[in-house]
C-alpha cells in the first residue's frame, strides 16, 4: 500500500483552523490568510473547502467554489510532489464537473508547474495583482467523453 491510500479527504471542520494556519504560514509566508479569513471561507464555502490528512495530521487544503474558481490550495511542504496535491485537484474536478481555475503568481515556477502537470494551461494575466507581481489565470478543462 502506497503513502496516498493512507490519506483521507473530508470536508474542513473549525478545529482544523491551527494547523491549516500552520500550513498557510509555511507555504506563504509573506501573505499567509488570517485565521478570520480562512473561518469566512469554511462559512462561505462548507462543501467545497477540503482537507487531506494522514492520520491526524492535515497535509493540505484545497478552497473553492461552484463555478471551479480555485481560492487557495496548499500541501505542507515535507508532502509536496508525492501526490497529494494533485488527489486535491482531482477531488475538486469531480465536485465541479470538470472546469476549475486559479490565479497565480507569475514568479512562482514550482506552482505553474504543477498546475501545468495537471492539465492546466494559461489563459491570461493580470497585471500587479499581487502588487508587484503579475497574477497568470490558468484553466483546467476537460473535455467530455463521448
Amino acid at each position: 500500500m502506497g503513502k496516498k491510500s493512507l490519506a483521507t479527504i473530508r470536508k474542513f471542520k473549525t478545529e482544523d483552523i491551527n494547523k491549516i494556519l500552520g500550513i498557510e504560514e509555511q507555504a506563504f509566508p509573506k501573505t499567509a490568510y488570517s485565521k478570520q479569513t480562512f473561518l469566512n471561507y469554511g462559512n462561505s464555502f462548507p462543501d467545497t473547502f477540503i482537507v487531506i490528512e494522514t492520520g491526524n495530521d492535515i497535509i493540505g487544503y484545497i478552497i473553492f467554489d461552484r463555478g471551479g474558481h480555485i481560492h487557495s490550495t496548499a500541501v505542507k511542504r515535507a508532502y509536496r510532489m508525492k501526490g497529494f496535491g494533485e488527489m486535491l485537484f482531482m477531488r475538486a474536478v469531480e465536485c465541479v464537473g470538470k472546469k476549475l481555475w486559479l490565479e497565480v503568481r507569475s514568479k512562482n515556477s514550482g506552482a505553474i508547474a504543477f498546475y501545468k502537470s495537471l492539465g492546466m494551461k494559461i489563459t491570461g494575466k493580470i497585471p500587479n495583482y499581487y502588487g508587484s507581481d503579475d497574477a497568470l489565470i490558468m484553466l483546467m478543462s476537460q473535455k467530455e467523453e463521448g
